[in-house]
């Protein structure tokens, strides 16, 4: 299991590295839609950067969704087993 862990770390770095040679040209990125040649809000950064930021990103969202599905899950199966008890507690009086 450990090598096939190293295997599959190994072959994401490879292609990351390989996305970082292809991609290093610095491109605009605005959040402006209206004025693309005059942007508001905007910076230059290589291509990869953003790319790499964009996966980070999505990464940390997946994260943060699975942290609250779990402490929502957990919440409710307290909140069952409360009932359930109580509920059989009614039932024996």
């Amino acid at each position: 299991m450990k090598l096939l862990n190293r295997l599959i770390f190994l072959l994401i770095a490879l292609g990351v590295i390989f996305l970082a040679l292809a991609n290093r040209q610095v491109v605009s990125f605005s959040l402006d839609p209206f004025s693309p040649e005059d942007p508001s809000f905007g910076f230059q950064a290589p291509l990869f950067v953003l790319l790499m930021g964009a996966i980070g990103f999505g990464i940390l969202l997946g994260y943060i969704r699975s942290v609250v599905t779990t402490i929502i899950n957990g919440l409710t199966q307290n909140m069952n087993r409360i009932f359930l008890r109580d509920k059989g507690r009614e039932n024996d009086d």
